[in-house]
């Protein structure tokens, strides 16, 4: 029985332990939890490149299936290496017995990621997780200032650029409420101020929470929408002014988890324009029009299918980065095709 201190999650991540093979990553940051399952999965398939090493699962598969988890924890890879489970948990679809079952026999060779929203304390998955032997539950809040400096000097360094002081502290506070959110904007900036030394103050004025957002939310709804035709222009002038193709797919995987977060709400009676409200009241006024037409078209279920694509894109981009503007444009085409069916 573990529980992770916010401090030690990376760490603990980076470094698999072969006695804890159920790991439960949940919480209110979204990004964050996103983040963190796509970089555990990779931790633990190394350098495996066996395309079955990788199984993605959604609760209700194993809800409808409750033996499936077991199976697929201890199904042996053709090619060797160990494997990585990765199941979506949304609404609520009952899956702890089948946690259970596995947790009763662990499996030698693979681990399972359990990628979940925010669950409260000594209930369900969170309570099983937390006190059951082999099992880890790791927290995912908001970005203390701590944590915010830690990310920007991570994409600093990798840019090769310093930042002043005031231009540090403004930034700071335009992030935090989403780790992928946060990662975008650092990296969009970033590649605005390659070719100097050091990030200013105007630099961040410019392009933080810029117009340029626009552009990215213009694609991210032409998916949503199935209009392909628009998501296609959106996306080849995004990429046009300079702007990594990741940060499309981010926005993209954060808004189909507020889809689907309002979606999941909706079925469990809450209606739907309080949902909207709760989760999405801080959306500008003119997006919440195409938000609500997008809800009109996407069941639950065909949002954790787009998830999926999103989730599998993003972390074949980074293992792949030479073609990674074609895989994500191809997983939003598949998501905007998803849309167009429904329609």
């Amino acid at each position: 029985m573990v529980q992770i201190k916010p401090q030690d999650a990376d760490r603990f991540l980076s470094r698999p332990d072969p006695g804890i093979r159920v790991v439960l990553i949940h919480g209110s940051d979204t990004g964050l939890i996103s983040e963190r399952a796509a970089g555990f999965a990779k931790t633990i398939l190394g350098q495996n490149d066996d395309p079955f090493a990788l199984v993605r699962l959604d609760s209700s598969e194993i809800a409808g299936d409750p033996g499936r988890l077991a199976d697929e924890a201890n199904t042996i890879a053709l090619f060797g290496g160990t494997r990585a489970i990765w199941v979506k948990v949304a609404g609520n679809r009952p899956i702890q017995a089948a946690v259970e079952a596995v947790l009763a026999a662990p499996p030698q060779d693979a681990w399972i990621v359990l990628e979940a929203g925010d669950i409260k304390k000594g209930v369900g998955l969170r309570k099983l997780c937390e006190n059951a032997r082999g099992a880890a539950a790791i927290a995912c809040y908001a970005d203390n200032e701590a944590a915010l400096d830690r990310l920007i000097d991570s994409e600093l360094k990798e840019a090769n650029l310093g930042i002043d002081p005031d231009a540090r502290a403004l930034l700071r506070s335009l992030l935090g409420a989403d780790r992928l959110a946060s990662r975008s904007e650092v990296a969009k900036l970033c590649l605005y101020a390659l070719g100097t030394r050091s990030i200013d103050i105007d630099s961040v004025r410019a392009v933080v929470g810029d117009a340029g957002a626009s552009a990215t939310d213009e694609a991210v709804d032409a998916a949503a929408l199935g209009d392909a035709a628009g998501l296609d222009r959106a996306f080849r002038r995004i990429l046009g002014s300079g702007t990594a193709a990741f940060v499309v797919a981010n926005a993209a995987l954060r808004h189909f988890q507020l889809l689907h977060r309002i979606k999941a709400a909706a079925e469990d009676g809450m209606p739907q324009s309080a949902a909207i409200e709760r989760y999405a009241g801080g959306i500008f006024f003119q997006r919440k029009g195409k938000l609500e037409q997008q809800l009109r078209i996407w069941s639950a279920d065909r949002l954790l299918t787009a998830l999926d694509r999103l989730d599998g894109a993003i972390f074949d981009s980074r293992l792949k980065a030479s073609i990674a503007d074609e895989v994500i444009g191809q997983a939003l085409l598949a998501v905007a095709m998803l849309a167009r069916a429904r329609r």
